[in-house]
């Protein structure tokens, strides 16, 4: 795949405003809004960057744990969109992969510009929501690792299935997760559609079922992170 006409090819890294996905940040001018902001923590929330990532050739993100003890991590997803839309306006986030911290090792974890676009057109069409014209992948989030999360309630009604947790958890639609539950038909790997503060529901065309207790574990794949001063950054090449 050519280099796009206009990007400059990054022979190392970057680390810039923009380029930080967690960790703090200092204080300077926001390159999208052209905003002044003051300095932060970010944390991996989803955030519009200054450029597209599939013109590129290639680009990755790298884990540097702040510890030695630092482990866990981060599931990587990508949206499009629109000239000028704004962050809300995102496509259906698309699931590029999982990178975990070892240590204080830096950690790289990289794609190429055809498979950003692959993976977000593949999950704009599994919602429904087709993107037609120039894909622009410009929005990225870090969806922290959830280790295993117990389930304590199951139900079906009309192909969508809901879960409901032990606990309160963090997750988000468009998420992935692998379901590993005592009613086996529910068991499998899933894109969540919504959620609550203890539940979640994705579609799984099947009979009904009756809400009713159950158990087993839901997961995202990751550890839940550990580990203080632990930072993600952006690397465009």
């Amino acid at each position: 795949m050519p280099a796009a006409v206009g990007y400059t090819r990054q022979k190392a890294a970057r680390i810039d405003r923009d380029s930080i996905l967690l960790g703090p940040v200092n204080a300077g001018l926001n390159s999208v809004t052209g905003n002044l902001e003051d300095a932060s923590t970010r944390t991996g929330a989803a955030r519009l960057l200054e450029g597209r990532l599939n013109p590129y050739d290639s680009w990755k993100v790298v884990a540097v744990g702040g510890q030695s003890s630092s482990a866990g991590g981060y599931v990587v997803q990508i949206a499009h969109v629109a000239q000028n839309g704004a962050l809300a306006d995102a496509s259906a986030w698309g699931t590029l992969g999982a990178l975990a911290f070892s240590g204080t090792a830096e950690i790289p974890l990289g794609f190429t510009g055809d498979q950003t676009e692959a993976v977000v057109r593949a999950a704009a069409v599994a919602a429904g929501a087709a993107i037609t014209g120039k894909v622009r992948v410009t929005a990225l989030r870090l969806r922290p690792g959830t280790g295993n999360l117990s389930i304590s309630n199951i139900a079906l009604t009309s192909n969508v299935a809901t879960i409901t947790l032990s606990a309160a958890h963090t997750m988000l639609p468009g998420e992935v997760v692998t379901v590993v539950c005592s009613n086996t038909a529910l068991n499998g790997t899933f894109v969540i559609k919504t959620v609550g503060s203890t539940t979640f529901t994705f579609d799984s065309v099947q009979s009904n079922i009756t809400s009713a207790s159950a158990t087993g574990t839901v997961t995202n794949g990751v550890v839940v992170p550990a580990g203080n001063g632990n930072r993600i950054y952006l690397q465009r090449t």
